[in-house]
């Protein structure tokens, strides 16, 4: 998977999108808005095969399994040769699993200035800084 020409123009698009859209478990949560903004990024969808099979927060923590969104995360990234990184050495674009401050955490983007992540949660996207991130992704 590579980055396609110009994606800082269609990362910057992804994230003035997702800051008008509401958060819906199926639709737009913080897994799908990651994936996302990969596709923006790469023209390649790590979603494509669980995007509508869940629409419930239940139905999504039965698609994660018992281990929860950072393994799941980390299965999706391996089989689209997504390497892991530190948090630390994350670049833009790349993806992150962050502590959300709630119970849990969440996946989401960094942004162009690289010190962020951007997550879609229940009360919308937030900026997480980089002392949230718990892993990290390569994207292209």
């Amino acid at each position: 998977m590579k980055r396609v020409a110009g994606w800082e123009r269609a990362l910057a698009g992804w994230m003035q999108d997702a800051l008008t859209r509401k958060f819906e478990w199926g639709k737009w949560d913080c897994a799908l808005a990651a994936c996302d903004a990969v596709n923006a990024i790469t023209g390649v969808d790590p979603a494509a095969a669980f995007r509508g099979k869940y629409s419930t927060e239940a139905e999504a923590l039965f698609l994660l399994g018992p281990e929860g969104l950072g393994v799941f995360a980390a299965a999706i990234a391996k089989q689209f040769g997504m390497a892991e990184a530190r948090p630390k050495f994350a670049h833009r674009g790349d993806v992150a699993l962050v502590d959300n401050g709630l119970p849990g955490v969440a996946l989401g983007i960094v942004d162009l200035s690289g010190r962020f992540s951007w997550c879609v949660v229940e009360r919308g996207l937030v900026r997480m800084p980089m002392e949230r991130w718990l892993k990290a992704w390569r994207v292209g």
